[in-house]
């Protein structure tokens, strides 16, 4: 009996075929609410459904009463496996010093988060309501979320055992829905200069405002025309909708303009997650100082009924726009010919300095003692870079904290400010970009003089990874010299649970050099996945650093996928050996092909009308825990004796599709684990060992998690099973990917654990070029009903909701 060894994904993404197979459930996006409270007493559960508010305009104009029954709906439950809070202080397991810690400590900063919450049952009101109770639910702590036609998904957390009624209240929210505004404070940042809205400070009348989601510019409201069209209203400012739930227009918008105290207002939008971009009247120089998180736009988090203003900031006693765009003056602006604008008369200081970007580590101990106000003082810090052309504003203490003095430095950072009179100032300092965190500090000249700044270090917003993919020719993980680098190979930065990251740098290609950059990756501080695949090459191997790891880490093997923990300001590099696949093998040292890999996905949009068309979204997560099969094809007969497919080569089963042959192998698609013996590292690149430099991190040996935060630095995840060896599986599973390089031809496959089968009497052997069938298994939920359907043809999920008619052409 030939024992297959551990299931490995193979090198590439098929020389022969590549398959996703989309599973289609009820498209819920899971919402968190206050858990109930309740007395443990039953197991068994019952859910009693209203509706959240009055609301007449439901149901089709049929209206519906706060606290109406909602007797029709669509219900799942999904196992809450985030972290708890029962563990009281870290003696109860939650240190270094506890045996099995991290696992022992179940802390949501220590535990961090599973890729997926795994579906434990669904149905609908004919098998979970307040008359009919579910009691397949083991001990533990649940969310249900409940869809029902006409209003809005939501849901609630609770645990089993439950209360001695076992009943969960669920209220939903009717629909139409409060339309939503977006309000913006538009600002000249000059008093002072500081990336922030100061009291006093002016307005900027006639910036334009525009607004992106996922899919790209939002163009118009939520009644389908021009966004900032202005409408019939109510006393109270609501918009009058006929019988048909629609408004009067007053004016077509044409663009959306902050008004003369700078207010920008973008009214009758849905609930979303907006980017928000303002930009200066045309010819205008204003250049930007504010940002959210390292990028010129803002998000904005819209929920129905949002008014777009500040829940916890106001000015002066009043209510406050809650985005805020801060501008200062480029030099060709009219600002700057105001006397109060400029720099007093016959001033003979001068101030120089020369901006860099630094990385900051935490602990904020050792490196460089430099200026500024971010980022613990700046100790812990490192020059990683000089600054190109930043932008300099200096401010007057003495006038009203005015800028005076604007202008961009060299491309190596250096400024110089001449004519500089006597007195304190505020030198502030940032990259147009706006990738690093915008800094201030003050000087003062006195006597004339000549004042050196030296080093101004401005840390970055982003995590950058950077690399090269090259042709390795002999195999050793390493760029070699002489080894050429392989343009036009694409990366990826992905979610361990297989969906594009949807923020920052999501994507990379390599230039005609085979380099690489990650400029902007979102610094999560949890670990992604960078993924670097093509068709055409295997992986030999990968070297990485990150930047305060003293020497580079060669691993040797064929994966695709490395986890990669982001955080702040900080960066790494990681170089890909690939080679091609020899078609024939003749060498003896290259397979013949990529075999067969590819993702089961949820499927939450199906767009394509052709379902052999259909692939997975960027937004799309990957399937975990899902068995896969790989069948051989059964040829067609020469007799005719059976029906076939219309090219004749194959043999069709009673129902119509491809029919089975032998069973070859079996795996179950991946779910993403956490690497381990991770080691954390200060600015001088020395472990932060337990307990003299740290009190949270476990062992950098011996198997332990890696923990996620900003104090483990920039890492790239380990997997210490058979590495250093060509074939090795050295990179991270991700949720739903599943790959097959063998096959059992000349025995018999045992599949009784999918996911380790063994070829009884005969071995297991690469895949020859050949056409296989690939089979997805579902799965089955507490109660022994299938979990997921898979995608069909009358699938397609975007023609329905609502569908408007514009006032005017588009």
């Amino acid at each position: 009996m030939g024992t297959r060894q551990p299931a490995r994904r193979p090198a590439g993404r098929g020389r022969l075929a590549t398959l996703i197979a989309s599973a289609l459930l009820i498209a819920n996006q899971l919402f968190t609410v206050v858990p109930i409270v309740q007395a443990a007493s039953t197991t068994d559960i019952r859910l009693a459904v209203t509706s959240a508010r009055t609301e007449p305009r439901a149901l089709g104009g049929a209206g519906v009463t706060q606290g109406d029954a909602v007797t029709a709906y669509k219900w799942m439950i999904n196992l809450d496996n985030t972290g708890t809070t029962e563990q009281r202080s870290p003696s109860d397991g939650c240190t270094p010093a506890s045996a099995g810690y991290p696992d022992s400590c179940h802390w949501s900063s220590i535990a961090g988060l599973r890729s997926s919450s795994p579906i434990m049952a669904q149905g609908d009101e004919t098998t979970l309501s307040e008359t009919v109770a579910f009691t397949d639910l083991p001990t533990g702590r649940y969310l249900i979320s409940v869809l029902a036609d006409g209003f809005k998904l939501d849901g609630v957390h609770f645990s089993v055992p439950q209360s001695s009624d076992g009943l969960i209240r669920l209220e939903l929210q009717p629909t139409p829905l409060p339309n939503a505004t977006i309000q913006a404070q538009v600002f000249a940042d000059t008093d002072s200069t500081n990336g922030q809205y100061d009291p006093g400070e002016n307005g900027l009348a006639g910036f334009s405002g525009k607004i992106a989601d996922t899919l790209g510019q939002v163009t118009t409201d939520v009644f389908g025309n021009p966004l900032c069209t202005t409408y019939e209203t109510d006393d109270s400012g609501q918009v009058i909708l006929d019988a048909d739930l629609m408004p009067t227009v007053k004016k077509i918008g044409s663009k959306c303009l902050s008004d003369a105290d700078g207010v920008l207002t973008i009214p009758n939008l849905g609930p979303n997650r907006y980017a928000l971009t303002v930009s200066p009247p045309t010819g205008d120089s204003w250049v930007q100082t504010t940002t959210l998180e390292g990028n010129h736009d803002w998000d904005a988090w819209v929920m129905e009924g949002a008014t777009g203003l500040d829940t916890e900031f106001v000015v002066a006693g009043e209510p406050f726009p809650a985005i805020v765009f801060g501008f200062v003056p480029g030099p060709s602006t009219t600002y700057w010919d105001d006397p109060a604008h400029q720099l007093l008369p016959n001033g003979g200081g001068t101030i120089t300095g020369v901006v860099d970007a630094v990385d900051v580590y935490v602990p904020t101990t050792g490196g460089l003692a430099l200026p500024g106000d971010c980022c613990g003082g700046t100790t812990g810090t490192k020059v990683d870079h000089p600054m190109d052309k930043p932008w300099i504003v200096l401010s007057d203490l003495n006038r009203g904290d005015t800028a005076v003095w604007a202008r961009q430095g060299d491309s190596h950072g250096a400024f110089t400010i001449p004519n500089v009179p006597d007195g304190t100032y505020q030198l502030t300092y940032w990259d147009e970009a706006q990738d690093y965190i915008l800094e201030l500090t003050n000087v003062t000249v006195n006597g004339g003089e000549t004042v050196d700044m030296g080093i101004l270090p401005i840390a970055g917003w982003w995590t950058t990874f950077d690399g090269h993919v090259f042709n390795d020719t002999n195999r050793n993980g390493r760029k070699d010299p002489g080894e050429a680098g392989v343009p036009n190979f694409g990366l990826t930065l992905r979610t361990r649970s297989n969906s594009l990251m949807d923020r920052g740098s999501t994507s990379a290609t390599t230039d005609q050099s085979g380099h690489y950059f990650f400029e902007s990756g979102y610094p999560l501080n949890e670990w992604v996945v960078l993924e670097a695949y093509d068709d055409r090459y295997y992986t030999t191997g990968v070297t990485y650093q990150a930047d305060n790891q003293p020497t580079p880490t060669t691993i040797l093997g064929q994966g695709v996928d490395v986890s990669v923990l982001p955080v702040i300001g900080l960066g790494g590099t990681i170089d890909w050996g690939v080679h091609a696949y020899d078609p024939t093998g003749a060498n003896g040292v290259d397979p013949q092909n990529g075999g067969i890999v590819g993702s089961v996905s949820y499927d939450t949009t199906r767009n394509e009308l052709d379902p052999q068309y259909a692939a997975a979204e960027d937004w799309q997560p990957g399937v975990s825990g899902l068995t896969v099969d790989l069948f051989a094809t059964v040829p067609c007969p020469a007799d005719g004796s059976v029906a076939c497919d219309a090219r004749g080569d194959h043999a069709l089963a009673a129902d119509g599709s491809l029919a089975r042959g032998k069973l070859l192998n079996t795996y179950v698609s991946e779910t993403w684990q956490t690497p381990t013996d991770c080691a954390a590292r200060d600015v001088n690149g020395d472990e932060l060992t337990y307990p003299n430099k740290q009190q949270v991190l476990p062992p950098s040996s011996g198997g332990h998690a890696c923990l996620e935060g900003p104090l483990m630095g920039v890492q790239f995840g380990t997997y210490p099973d058979a590495q250093e060896t060509p074939d090795a599986n050295f990179g991270a599973a991700v949720d739903g990917n599943y790959g097959f390089g063998d096959g059992c031809f000349t025995g018999t496959l045992d599949a009784a654990d999918p996911s380790a089968p063994t070829c009884v009497g005969g071995s297991f052997e690469s895949l020859p070029a050949a056409d296989y069938l690939v089979h997805v298994e579902d799965a089955s939920d507490v109660s022994g009903n299938p979990i997921y359907k898979f995608t069909r043809e009358e699938d397609i999920n975007i023609g329905n909701g609502d569908a408007f008619v514009p006032q005017v052409p588009p």
